[in-house]
């Protein structure tokens, strides 16, 4: 994906985000590529396989996109490289569908203001999707002219029915987490005397710490993508021998290289739901977040009541690319106890967050319990009132107007195509 410095000429971190929100919410799973062009592309994200053959349940559902959002066009459509698909004439208008460039289709950096190429195949990736852009192609008219399947069974009176096996499925989309894409990781301790770290075989940090000592030592790693070459750093403290809250004061030296400490208390039903204190025990008046700041969030005095987190996304929501949130805890099952949550806003993402952004805390546990941070340098914006559990509708999908009884086997011509939705 093409939404960090670095990784491609032009970042698409909106286009990700977008293509991610269909990913997390399982909206991708079990749907179909619907649109095959060979020596051209191979289109998916705009349908949902039937459960039952077509003569028994209808054609493939239309998957619910969420709005169009604004084209990033940029970076080149070359083979292997993933790009949205739009309506003709309208280069912000793409929502769910997507396509691979099966060949360099340079024609598509121009054509409807340009093409968002937002990530690309990796591996041997191209050899699968090469094997599903061989398969028979059909015509059964409006989204479905150009239908990938299989196989196709006729029936006596000459019409076809579809099974769900014909279709080229995508059984499930996920975002893989961190441990599992391929990296190298590098460590060192700002105290080797008092921390040793190294890294293990398996890209785990192990850490040993001095039995007679009682400070603070600071552990820097470095993590180098085998993907595109990007590397990404960060650090932790790791306390030794005396509670985080004695140890946070620090000397001068340390409190302007170290995160902004902060303590959060036990937690109520009342707003604004929590408050926050430093080092030395004290309420923090008026706090803000200051962008070019890093911040650890403790619980104050161990507090194990009203589980904390945080997030640019609103309640029990993974924060966005903008935002690095490590450490204990999740959006939902928040910190308590001895836990520390840690975070910081990318440096790439700094002005347009001071401008705009949006940071909230919450009680993992209890939906009415969520207020909001302000930002330092900021100006007000509407705060997020307290919300309910969330009740999903049923929607009624439009019926796609496809006779999947009528159709004809294809051979595709590229040219003057175009992947629109």
């Amino acid at each position: 994906m093409f939404n960090k410095s670095g990784s491609v000429e032009v970042v698409t971190k909106k286009t990700v985000k977008n293509f991610l929100k269909y990913v997390k919410r399982d909206l991708y799973d079990n749907s179909i590529f619907h649109r095959s062009v060979p020596g051209f592309v191979l289109q998916g994200g705009g349908f949902l396989a039937p459960d039952l053959p077509t003569n028994e349940g209808g054609p493939p559902e239309r998957i619910t996109p969420f709005k169009m959002i604004k084209n990033q066009p940029g970076n080149s459509n070359l083979r292997g490289t993933i790009a949205m698909a739009k309506q003709a004439g309208d280069p912000d208008s793409a929502t769910s569908q997507w396509f691979v460039n099966l060949v360099d289709n340079f024609p598509l950096d121009e054509q409807n203001e340009g093409f968002t190429v937002f990530g690309k195949v990796l591996g041997q990736g191209m050899e699968i999707i090469d094997q599903l852009s061989s398969a028979n192609i059909y015509n059964f008219g409006g989204a479905f002219s150009q239908l990938p399947l299989w196989q196709l069974e006729e029936v006596d009176d000459g019409t076809a029915v579809i099974t769900p096996e014909d279709f080229l499925i995508v059984a499930s989309a996920e975002k893989l987490k961190t441990k599992k894409q391929p990296f190298l990781l590098n460590v060192e301790s700002s105290d080797e005397s008092l921390v040793e770290v190294r890294v293990t075989k398996k890209q785990q940090i192990k850490i040993k710490a001095s039995d007679e000592a009682s400070e603070l030592a600071e552990i820097t790693f470095e993590a180098i993508s085998f993907v595109d070459g990007s590397v990404d750093v960060d650090s932790f403290d790791v306390v030794i021998g005396a509670p985080a809250q004695t140890l946070a004061k620090g000397s001068p030296a340390q409190r302007r290289r170290k995160p902004v400490d902060v303590f959060v208390g036990a937690g109520s039903f009342d707003a604004p739901y929590y408050r926050f204190f430093d080092s030395d025990g004290d309420e923090i008046e008026n706090f803000k977040i200051k962008v070019k700041k890093k911040f650890h969030f403790h619980r104050l005095d161990g507090a194990e009541t009203h589980p904390f987190y945080i997030s640019d996304s609103g309640y029990n929501s993974s924060a966005s690319d903008s935002l690095k949130v490590k450490g204990d805890g999740g959006e939902t099952d928040g910190i308590t106890g001895s836990d520390v949550l840690k975070f910081r806003v990318r440096k790439s993402d700094r002005k347009e967050f001071k401008q705009s952004g949006e940071l909230f805390y919450f009680c993992t546990s209890h939906p009415s319990m969520i207020g909001s941070f302000s930002i330092k340098g900021q100006k007000s914006i509407q705060p997020l009132e307290p919300v309910q559990e969330a009740v999903m509708e049923p929607v009624t999908s439009d019926p796609v107007g496809n006779d999947f009884s009528a159709y004809y086997r294809i051979a595709m011509d590229p040219t003057d195509q175009l992947p629109l939705i």
